[in-house]
């Protein structure tokens, strides 16, 4: 199935790799972007040179335009919601890669998109590493009581935790190990999601560096784990993966871990 793929967030460490990645597909045509840099060549933003694809900073103008079958988003928090208020009320298919959202923020697009018949994915990792590590904790979750986890970033990444360890930890069903120390300075421990203590780093690491560590433990035993990212190239064989079998699924489908994804590869 040919593609006609616009991509938002173009201007993005994930957008200008995408932009790269889609010359290279033989089913996919980039068809528009969105970003800042409006009236600049896609190819030029992501250093390929000219490709005949000029930027636009009007979401909305830029759609109707290029008329994609699919759009890919990897744009940022604050303009999310309107984003994909967009796309439903366009009626578009979409891959969505922007974390920072809710469950409870997604919940009405989950009823549109269902409404409507739309094909949705909202997976805050596409790397096939994290869903791996993701699929290993809910397999041995019920025999190690103790998890952490620990998500590493440069100074600039937009949330803390990071939407990838957010959702390791609701990965996670069991319950907690009891834990008696004290916390003398609070949160010190890892603030708590689904009772799972997650801590956040943010250091000058080179590059867009990313690092997730998930701790397991019981009685003499640690379960160590760690999945870096050092380029957005690790997200590509995912997104696009999401992209080629998205279209396929039922209409109404919401996908919210690449597992599903792979499942009905």
């Amino acid at each position: 199935m040919f593609m006609k793929i616009f991509v938002s967030g173009a201007s993005g460490n994930v957008g200008k790799t995408l932009v790269r990645t889609i010359q290279k597909i033989e089913w996919a045509e980039l068809v528009g972007g969105w970003c800042k840099e409006t009236g600049e060549d896609l190819g030029e933003i992501a250093g390929i040179g000219p490709i005949g694809i000029i930027a636009t900073n009007d979401l909305r103008s830029g759609i109707e335009a290029a008329k994609p079958d699919i759009v890919i988003d990897f744009s940022a928090t604050p303009v999310l919601p309107g984003n994909l208020k967009l796309y439903a009320e366009k009626g578009l298919n979409a891959v969505i890669g922007t974390t920072g959202l809710t469950d409870d923020d997604l919940a009405p697009f989950i009823k549109e998109v269902k409404e409507k018949g739309l094909r949705w994915s909202v997976i805050p990792n596409y790397g096939l590493g994290i869903s791996l590590v993701r699929d290993f904790i809910k397999k041995v979750r019920r025999y190690y009581p103790y998890l952490s986890i620990i998500d590493r970033h440069f100074p600039g990444m937009a949330n803390a935790p990071s939407g990838t360890a957010a959702s390791l930890a609701k990965a996670s069903s069991g319950a907690p190990a009891p834990v008696e120390s004290k916390e003398i300075y609070p949160g010190v421990l890892g603030a708590k999601i689904s009772d799972v203590p997650v801590l956040s780093q943010r250091l000058p690491w080179p590059g867009p560096y990313s690092e997730h560590e998930v701790l397991l433990g019981r009685n003499d035993e640690i379960i160590r784990i760690s999945v870096q990212d050092h380029t957005s190239d690790i997200y590509m064989d995912g997104v696009f993966l999401t992209v080629e079998k998205l279209p396929k699924m039922a209409p109404g489908t919401f996908i919210r871990e690449l597992s599903e994804i792979i499942e009905a590869s």
